[in-house]
């Protein structure tokens, strides 16, 4: 009976630890909004030698039949990183197979915070965190839409400047607030990489807020490291620079 007793104790604290390793480690936040709602989707690569690699993305959903045009373009947004993610498990199981012991009990874990919604504007600031052999990093990349289109929205749509104007003014800004020396050689060629026109090849890191555009870079998108280098244009301070659209009352 003990015997049988300490098996039924086994099983129960190993069912245990198998569900608290599929649960997200980090947790979307979307609770001051009206309609959206969150899965953090949790996928696991194991095999006999334990984890290889744990992934977390979020899949949006509405809480009712309203924002059909926003939630069918969130839902772009997560099919690409699913997908990104089915890749990247395949190709670490396949390394751990073949004995290669550095993929193992690696994480990519994505997860968003609600930035602003509201009849013109839906923005939400999505944070990644990567840890493999390399070490631990972080990351930032804002979704940002339309609220009446749906339709995704490059920074240009929402400042009145060309390619060229906004990349002087971010490297300006940063400049002032962080100094010269963290933002390597050639900080304006690096935000200019990364405007489209097309938004789903835009990577400057930005959210819409309230009060302006946030951006979050990090020092490693310049030089080296990854401590977090915030800035936000005002559209108080500077309504000339923005398409009257987006703003809410200035």
């Amino acid at each position: 009976m003990k015997k049988l007793t300490g098996i039924l104790v086994l099983l129960f604290l190993m069912i245990c630890s198998l569900a608290a390793a599929s649960r997200p480690e980090y947790r979307s936040d979307v609770a001051a909004s009206n309609w959206l709602q969150v899965e953090d989707r949790v996928i696991e690569a194991r095999d006999k030698g334990g984890l290889i690699l744990k992934v977390q993305y979020p899949v949006f959903s509405s809480k009712d039949a309203s924002h059909g045009h926003l939630i069918s373009s969130l839902k772009k947004e997560s099919d690409q990183t699913r997908s990104f993610f089915a890749k990247d498990l395949r190709e670490s199981k396949e390394l751990a197979a073949k004995g290669n012991r550095d993929v193992r009990n690696g994480r990519w874990l994505v997860y968003v915070e609600l930035v602003r919604d509201d009849a013109r504007v839906l923005s939400l600031l999505e944070r990644s965190y990567h840890r493999d052999l390399a070490g631990e990093r972080w990351g930032y990349s804002g979704l940002n839409f339309d609220a009446k289109t749906g339709k995704k929205l490059k920074c240009l749509d929402v400042f009145k400047l060309s390619k060229e104007a906004l990349a002087d003014t971010l490297v300006e800004r940063l400049t002032k607030k962080y100094g010269r020396r963290v933002l390597g050689n050639n900080p304006r060629r690096m935000i200019l990489s990364n405007i489209s026109d097309d938004p789903y090849m835009e990577f400057l890191p930005w959210v819409l807020t309230a009060k302006g555009v946030s951006f979050h870079f990090r020092t490693g998108d310049f030089n080296r490291g990854y401590a977090p280098l915030p800035i936000e244009i005002s559209f108080r301070d500077e309504p000339e620079l923005f398409n009257k659209r987006f703003l809410l009352s200035y």
